[in-house]
């Protein structure tokens, strides 16, 4: 034997493990840092079964292996320990070959294939110019030959599909990533005498393999600032009345087009007092600048390339590297990286990635005559002025102009004069810029003024601005441009290594004519216009909240159908607009249809179902497709009017007809409020024959919370046609005084609402002596499952996203059912 004591033999060692786990191969490997050509899955026979042994298909040792190195091995030539009875392969048996056409049981259970990386990256090359192809195609198409209308249709069609099909052999699951991590904490756990563990969630979340490959040293470094700056010692947490165990949420989750990766610890937080010291002391900040930046900014310093709070510098941190890589590699993906902290609670980043790199959804705009990209995930809603409202409404505070958009300052930026500065702006640059049109506005008032004493006409002055609302991480400012284009899917070609430079494009694109438009990189865009950088940015945050709600109001399209009537539909019922064409109409069995993304879809005009005037054909119309719906149906629209703001205290009295909601003055125009589920219903009775309540509960009397005026008279229209009584309260609280004056057979609930929500006013509702039994449902827009894990876990029976009027009136038979009768 050996004597281990004198050290290990020379040559290589070869092992041979057994492992029992519920990992599957893949997994294990990845945590294992071994190949999957180095694992081999255990197979019992049914004869060892039998005698209770486990036989294993052990791979052999390789040849060049020589036999005396391999561990335990007595005697040269003879067999391991570890090769006993028990774990020796059982002998392979010769499979007979198989008849011709029947396909042998390997070819049988085999449903994949390995292809080389090369191979797919070339099919999503080539997919992207069939994209250009295509689009080159609708640019093109003759709109009055209606062979060649159907043909691009499917060559639209086939595109997408072939287009998506391709891009999910590049996805992969983020577990591939995400499955090291438990092993990292663990072993720093042990390296700095903490107690720490890991809760990973959202493993299935797949991302184009070349941002999965390029995330792996950010996340692992990242984990490893949590474990080593974010959270304290059990010392240091007992005495902050913390468990002595100290826990890392990672988490990642689809929103909004993009992937959101979470970071978050229960540590100490960063505390900003602390980051200015170490930035003065390092002089990577001045004693003026870091007393104008907020602590949201001073955050945001642990980004600065040598910045480090460590005291010592380890193998684990210290060096000042790594955060400031961290946001560069993110940057350089499109993604973006956000940090919040709160001392003494803990810290949280928010890493956003885009699906993909290859195809991306963009808005085509226009400057001096060249078209530019902007990638739709940094986009939020256009806005356009139109003369003297350009003057009234364009502000000014301190060097930047700012526009007022629902009460809250946005800052604007002009791309022209991004483009006119090659090197990034300075306090004056900036202050410059806006006194420039400052006083240019200033001296075209003066001369409409004096136009106006002059006798002149009022139109004195005519011109628009156009400008994009875009978001970059929690910030949003409105960039100014001179066209806006439309909507088009473009295939990212990288820059041009003499233009890499350039911080403000992040690639370029071929559009469908043949020409090349620039993608603007919209994060570097801000830093070159330090648009965020000088001041608080959270002075010009556009809050998501819509203040609209609290005032009892609601945002509204105005449409027209024939030439008299106005229409209304409340924004939060439209999924989406479509630009169509009548030549494009099919006529079936008296109705009309148009293909829509594939679907044959139904045209509703409202001058079938509803006494107003014939709705006028245009060459180019609308198509209103509606929210919560899965229906194929859209209302059809000649005219889109405008946006506007109204009261939804609806007038019942003066018209009403099914299909309306009631009537309104908007702008002081009557205006008729169209219910799209009732037209839907009369349009297509049989769509909804089993979607209907079940008619079996007897009438009830229903308890509703909701902040939100028109969603409360929705909801309560839906409910009292169907036969209950329903009382509703704005609130959580006001609910509350409600269930201790009246008896109630069901709670229907929103989730967010002012000064009670519905979690807190639930929570209420179970801990009390008063119906505390009572089946509840919780009616919300929030639609994530962490909302829905929120509100089973305060007591609600149930949960749906609103607002489906069948699947509310279904849901609301299914919990009634049965209702004992009540003894006068």
């Amino acid at each position: 034997e050996h004597d281990l004591r004198k050290g290990l033999p020379e040559g290589p060692l070869y092992y041979m493990v057994l492992y029992a786990t519920a990992l599957d191969q893949k997994k294990l490997g990845t945590i294992l840092d071994l190949s999957q050509d180095d694992i081999d899955v255990a197979r019992v026979s049914g004869e060892s079964k039998k005698e209770g042994k486990i036989p294993v298909a052990v791979r052999p040792a390789p040849a060049e292996a020589p036999a005396g190195d391999v561990p335990g091995d007595n005697r040269a030539g003879e067999p391991s320990a570890v090769a006993t009875e028990e774990l020796a392969p059982p002998a392979r048996e010769k499979t007979p070959p198989a008849e011709p056409g029947v396909s042998s049981p390997a070819e049988t259970r085999s449903s994949t294939l390995r292809i080389s990386v090369d191979i797919a990256d070339t099919l999503m090359m080539l997919a992207g110019e069939l994209v250009l192809v295509r689009n080159q195609q609708l640019l093109h198409l003759d709109r009055t030959d209606p062979l060649a209308r159907s043909i691009v249709q499917r060559l639209d069609m086939v595109t997408s599909e072939l287009q998506e099909t391709i891009m999910q052999t590049r996805m992969q699951p983020l577990d591939t990533v995400f499955g090291k991590f438990p092993r990292v904490v663990r072993e720093l756990a042990k390296k700095l005498g903490k107690q720490l563990d890991i809760i990973i969630t959202g493993n299935e979340v797949e991302l184009d393999k070349t941002i999965i490959e390029s995330l792996s040293d950010p996340l692992t470094h990242l984990i490893r600032n949590c474990c080593d700056h974010g959270i304290e010692d059990s010392e240091s947490r007992a005495a902050s009345g913390k468990p002595p165990e100290g826990n890392i949420w990672l988490s990642a989750s689809h929103e909004g087009g993009q992937i959101t990766i979470k970071i978050r610890d229960d540590g100490k937080g960063i505390d900003p007092r602390i980051m200015k010291e170490v930035a003065l002391k390092k002089g990577m900040k001045t004693e003026g600048e870091l007393e104008q930046m907020s602590d949201r900014e001073c955050v945001s310093l642990i980004m600065l390339p040598g910045f480090s709070t460590a005291k010592n510098v380890t193998d684990v941190s210290g060096r000042g590297v790594g955060m400031d890589v961290v946001r560069t590699n993110l940057e350089k993906l499109g993604g973006a990286v956000e940090i919040e902290s709160t001392k003494g609670q803990g810290t949280t980043i928010h890493l956003r990635l885009p699906l993909t790199l290859a195809i991306i959804p963009s808005l085509i705009v226009k400057l001096d005559g060249y078209r530019y990209a902007i990638p739709q995930v940094n986009l939020e809603e256009l806005v356009c002025l139109y003369d003297e409202d350009i003057l009234e409404k364009l502000e000014y505070t301190g060097d930047h102009e700012v526009y007022r958009l629902r009460d809250r300052l946005l800052p604007m930026l002009r791309l022209r004069e991004v483009f006119e500065h090659p090197t990034p702006f300075t306090s004056k640059d900036c202050a410059r810029i806006t006194e420039k049109y400052r006083a240019l506005h200033a001296k075209v008032r003066q001369e409409i003024v004096q136009r106006k004493a002059d006798g002149a006409p009022e139109s004195a002055y005519s011109d628009s601005l156009n400008f994009v609302v875009l978001r970059v991480g929690s910030n949003r400012f409105g960039l100014i441009v001179d066209q806006v284009l439309g909507t088009e899917e473009i295939v990212v070609k990288p820059m041009h290594p003499a233009l890499k430079s350039l911080g403000c494009y992040s690639g370029a694109t071929v559009m469908g004519d043949g020409q090349v438009a620039m993608i603007l990189d919209i994060e570097g865009i801000t830093r070159h216009s330090r648009i965020f950088v000088d001041g608080d940015p959270s002075r010009y945050e556009v809050k998501d909240v819509d203040t609209s709600m609290d005032q009892g109001t609601q945002m509204v399209l105005l449409f027209k159908c024939g030439e008299k009537e106005q229409f209304a539909l409340p924004l939060p019922l439209i999924r989406r607009i479509e630009r169509i064409h009548p030549v494009d109409f099919v006529e079936v069995g008296g109705k009309e249809f148009i293909s829509i993304d594939g679907v044959s879809t139904l045209l509703i005009r409202l001058d079938k179902y509803l006494d107003v005037s014939p709705c006028v054909n245009r060459e180019e119309m609308f198509l209103l497709l509606p929210k919560h719906i899965k229906k194929p149906f859209g209302i059809l629209v000649s005219v889109l009017h405008d946006i506007a703001e109204t009261s939804f205290e609806l007038n019942v009295e003066s018209y009403m007809e099914p299909g309306l909601m009631g009537t309104t003055l908007v702008n002081n125009r009557m205006t008729l409020f169209i219910d799209m589920y009732q037209l839907a219903e009369k349009a297509e009775p049989g769509w909804f024959e089993g979607e209907r309540g079940t008619g079996k509960v007897r009438a009830a009397t229903i308890l509703l919370a909701e902040d939100s005026p028109f969603f409360r008279r929705m909801i309560c229209g839906y409910l009292e046609d169907a036969g209950h009584t329903v009382m509703a309260a704005e609130n959580g609280r006001l609910a509350l005084a409600l269930l201790q004056e009246h008896s109630f057979d069901l709670i229907v609930s929103d989730l967010e609402m002012p000064e009670l929500d519905g979690w807190e006013f639930m929570k209420e509702v179970r801990g009390g002596r008063v119906q505390n039994t009572l089946p509840s449902l919780a009616l919300t827009s929030l639609d994530q499952e962490k909302h829905q894990k929120k509100a089973q876990e305060a007591g609600f029976t149930r949960y749906e996203v609103k607002i489906d009027r069948y699947r509310l009136l279904r849901a609301v038979d299914e919990l009634l059912q049965p209702i004992p009768e009540r003894t006068e």
